[in-house]
């Protein structure tokens, strides 16, 4: 994988932390990554080595995040395959999608997309879902039985959901150093947001919008609140050099390690919604200043407004009047509704139940009393 990030990078940990039984080994092909990790002293090997290849040919399962090219494609056949994805989500989704580039690769079936590109079509054994209502537009994704579209929740959300000392222990010994300091600068300001808008077509969609960066500035500052601006990679980046209240995330702090420490999410049409209403207390912003056309072009499993939470605002002027109010922010679904619609039970612990899941499949339990 050429990042240490999302799902598998928190089973990882967990697996590494809590079953010295298994012998979990991450797969990268980035360099930074590589010495990283061997810096925390966990197994990691270059995909392109002959250790890696080694471990790709001879692992028992496979968890990954996306495709089973993210670990090697061509040395999966005798492994379980894991596939954890990346999100809930609303949007269409690999061979649900019906329009545009990808829809020809899925459904054209010409013999040049399964010569180039074989891994998108191959199916995984089972797939990480997080309730029965999103498994069903999962299997229909993936083409596989919903039995199995496992719903335990997302090992990213556990460590948002741990017991704080726990927390703090998990981001001192595993995330970059500079983000404890990160939660301390945090500290001062009476509420911070994260934006967190989904990637347009345009790079500078915010910057055709008329986003006044300096007027959200301002606002924020006489209520000594904070803005942490953390962009999609192929979205440009606005100025905020100079700015005491807006800030830009640095590119290499995991930003699920910092939600816990924030008071409102800011987003659109993102996944990144459903993992933050887990957490009790927090406030959403749907800034949705496009709604029409995006929806327009986008294909969703279901409706848009009735499965998202959060106070929805369409045009900049409503925007900015959110940001100066003082009162609690209105919802247009009871948050906690579609949090038990979109995560069933998940209290935590998906990571736990992952594991043991899997040693379950392979024949590993010892006997049924094992928790």
């Amino acid at each position: 994988m050429d990042q240490f990030g999302d799902n598998p990078k928190y089973m990882f940990l967990y697996v590494q932390r809590q079953h010295p039984e298994i012998r979990a080994i991450w797969i990268t092909r980035n360099a930074r990554i590589y010495q990283q990790l061997r810096e925390n002293g966990l197994e990691v090997y270059k995909k392109n080595t002959f250790k890696g290849f080694y471990h790709c040919l001879t692992a028992g399962v496979y968890v990954y995040n996306t495709f089973v090219f993210d670990i090697n494609y061509f040395t999966s056949g005798g492994a379980l395959l894991m596939n954890l994805w990346h999100g809930i989500g609303l949007k269409t989704i690999e061979f649900s999608i019906r329009h545009g580039s990808l829809a020809k690769c899925y459904h054209d079936k010409h013999w040049t997309f399964r010569l180039y590109m074989p891994w998108r079509f191959k199916r995984p054994d089972y797939l990480l879902s997080s309730s029965p209502f999103q498994s069903v537009p999962f299997a229909k994704a993936f083409r596989i039985p919903v039995e199995r579209c496992i719903n335990i929740g997302y090992p990213r959300n556990d460590a948002m959901l741990m017991l704080e000392s726990d927390r703090l222990e998990l981001i001192r010994k595993y995330e970059h150093p500079e983000t404890m300091i990160y939660i301390m600068k945090l500290k001062p300001f009476k509420k911070v947001y994260v934006y967190m808008p989904t990637w347009r077509d345009s790079p500078t969609f915010l910057k055709d919008l008329g986003l006044d960066v300096q007027r959200i500035n301002d606002i924020l500052k006489k209520k000594n609140e904070l803005m942490i601006l953390k962009m999609h990679v192929n979205t440009a980046n606005i100025p905020v050099e100079g700015m005491s209240n807006v800030w830009i995330l640095p590119w290499y702090l995991d930003v699920y390690a910092l939600f816990p420490y924030t008071h409102t999410l800011i987003t659109d049409y993102s996944s990144v919604l459903y993992d933050y209403i887990l957490l009790p207390d927090k406030e959403v912003i749907l800034f949705v200043f496009d709604m029409e056309k995006y929806l327009s072009e986008r294909e969703f499993n279901y409706p848009f407004l009735p499965n998202v939470a959060g106070l929805v605002v369409e045009d900049l002027d409503l925007f900015y009047a959110a940001l100066a109010s003082s009162e609690p922010l209105s919802s247009i679904n009871d948050i906690v509704g579609i949090r038990k619609r979109f995560w069933g039970n998940y209290k935590g612990d998906a990571a736990r139940d992952l594991t043991l899941f899997l040693k379950q499949k392979l024949g590993l339990l010892k006997g049924m009393n094992e928790h």
